[in-house]
């Protein structure tokens, strides 16, 4: 077809392929050459093979779509820069240079180009909790500072959040989270971020509270997870998760794992993220299912995710809440953005899939259940009713650790910790008890 735009895709400099696209919007994306036959080079999705063909829009906007932010962080994007929410392409040519895994569309990621303003300097103070409050309010006028130069950073989700880097004493960029001393930095000029921050929600009392406690059970219980904590700016406090898809290079600077989530590895549209709705998503089956793209023992750490989340009540861990890396060796992305809903009586309180094709709540769950999971998804089920009762037991002797770890966190509520401790407890019992 007559080309009448090309777009690039990066690995750091590396050329990985190329969008284009016709007069009659038709799009297509072509791997390079020369990435499939790099050693060691991997895909954009499992979706899209590492094959030299051109795939057709159908496989590459539903990759794209899931790499932008949904909801009110989206409409504020489209509105900064004056383009529709449904063109997730030319969004991405805009602010997609550090978003979820390893690549970057339109421009590359040079090493020598990467800057980093610390917040500090970002708002002209000097103490980090007001600098970091000031950048909070300037995401409710821009989200992730669109418009602002060498900035272009895209996270998905419709939660209010920020990608920024974790700097050392001597202002170089580090892996982990932030210690006494270290400064937080906006990433500029294709710099990649090492964490993410969520604000506190005040319309979900305890929300920070939730998820650390509940990464901090799951580690415990033996499941990676992310690592996380909580701190606090001049007007609140903050979540603060270090990103999974980040390692330190051999030359001693941050290099971009790629992953993606299970919505992209399924061709779905982040609008079918839940499998309830007129439009059904994917289901818990297909979840599972996508395990077949990865090691066998990966299968069995995806498995203890699904189960996790049935046993804390994360009615809310949707196709987007599963994800994989696939640089490198593949294997299942660490557990996040995992929360019990059972603080909260005005959140959903069905699971977001049917479970053996029931709608459920989370204390619901029963043996007849779990058996029928297992019939489905070809696993054995006494092993699996195993499983969900080791697992249970684990959360139970580990409370009393998880809650006095979060509850030292700047900040927290020790009362609300222990409030989502009980809750977290007494529905895993109420499962396993029934298994």
């Amino acid at each position: 077809m007559a080309y009448i735009d090309e777009i690039p895709v990066y690995y750091e400099g590396f050329l990985v392929g190329r969008i284009t696209h016709d007069a009659k919007q038709s799009i297509e994306f072509t791997y390079d050459p020369q990435w499939l036959a790099t050693k060691g080079s991997f895909p954009l999705s499992v979706t899209l093979p590492l094959e030299m063909r051109p795939y057709e829009e159908s496989a590459l906007l539903t990759w794209l779509a899931n790499l932008l932010p949904e909801g009110p962080n989206l409409t504020g994007v489209s509105r900064g820069l004056g383009i529709s929410t449904s063109d997730a392409l030319e969004i991405l040519k805009v602010i997609g240079g550090d978003i979820a895994g390893a690549f970057s569309i339109g421009l590359p990621s040079i090493r020598d180009d990467w800057r980093y303003t610390p917040l500090l300097t970002q708002y002209d103070v000097d103490c980090e909790e007001a600098a970091l409050r000031m950048h909070f309010a300037d995401l409710g006028k821009r989200p992730f500072l669109v418009g602002e130069e060498g900035v272009r950073i895209s996270l998905a989700g419709g939660q209010k959040k920020t990608a920024l880097a974790v700097l050392n004493e001597d202002g170089c960029p580090e892996l982990g989270l932030p210690e006494p001393g270290d400064r937080l930095a906006i990433p500029k000029n294709g710099a990649p971020s090492t964490v993410i921050l969520k604000p506190d929600n005040p319309a979900l009392p305890g929300v920070l509270e939730n998820e650390a406690y509940c990464l901090c059970l799951a580690k415990l219980v033996g499941l990676e997870a992310v690592d996380c904590t909580i701190t606090e700016t001049t007007e609140g406090k903050a979540l603060v998760v270090a990103r999974y898809d980040r390692q330190m290079g051999h030359t001693g600077s941050i290099k971009r794992l790629h992953q993606e989530d299970f919505a992209q590895a399924n061709r779905i549209l982040p609008g079918r993220k839940y499998e309830h709705g007129s439009v059904a998503g994917l289901s818990l089956n297909s979840i599972l299912q996508t395990g077949t793209h990865l090691p066998p023992g990966e299968v069995l750490n995806l498995l203890d995710q699904v189960i996790f989340n049935i046993l804390i009540a994360n009615t809310d861990a949707h196709a987007k809440n599963y994800s994989m890396i696939l640089s490198a060796e593949r294997r299942v992305a660490p557990l996040y953005d995992a929360c019990s809903s059972l603080l909260w009586e005005q959140m959903n309180q069905y699971h977001a899939q049917k479970i053996a094709n029931f709608t459920l709540k989370p204390g619901d769950v029963t043996r007849k259940h779990w058996e029928s999971m297992a019939k489905e998804a070809g696993l054995n089920a006494r092993g699996l009713r195993l499983r969900v009762q080791e697992l249970a037991g684990a959360i139970m002797n580990s409370k009393s650790a998880a809650a006095e770890t979060v509850g030292s966190l700047p900040g927290v509520s020790s009362e609300m910790v222990g409030k989502i401790a009980d809750l977290v407890e007494t529905n895993t019992q109420k499962i396993s008890s029934e298994v």
